[in-house]
């Protein structure tokens, strides 16, 4: 196999990540909202991912391995993906902070950013 196509790959595998973990924090309260599933949709764009890849994805969490992303801005972008997809459908679940606190942890982030960042976006969505 090629460079660019180990390369490919990859990015591949974590950008099917990165959904992943926005969709477990939609399904954290157990239920999909239609408003999550939207907005994952809208991200999952972003990387090229269709909505069909993110059904699948969706069927197949227990498949897709964590792949974090490698920059820092990466990992702050995944922080503030995961705290709006928590909070479109204007319900707060403890276990939803939960996850991205851990999500956070796992991307040798503080826990603090979650928080810093759900202040952010209460802030811009009241102005």
């Amino acid at each position: 196999m090629g460079l660019f196509k180990v390369f490919n790959k990859n990015e591949k595998n974590k950008s099917k990540s990165y959904i992943k973990s926005l969709l477990e924090v939609a399904f954290a309260d157990g239920e999909l909202d239609e408003s999550e599933l939207n907005l994952v949709i809208s991200i999952a764009s972003k990387f090229d991912i269709p909505r069909n890849t993110v059904f699948e994805i969706k069927d197949n969490l227990d498949t897709i391995t964590f792949n974090p992303p490698s920059s820092y801005s990466a990992k702050i972008k995944l922080i503030e993906d995961l705290v709006k997809v928590m909070m479109v459908d204007k319900t707060v679940e403890e276990r939803e902070i939960e996850i991205c606190k851990k999500l956070a942890l796992k991307l040798n982030i503080s826990t603090v950013i979650v928080d810093d960042v759900i202040l952010s976006v209460n802030n811009s969505s009241n102005n």
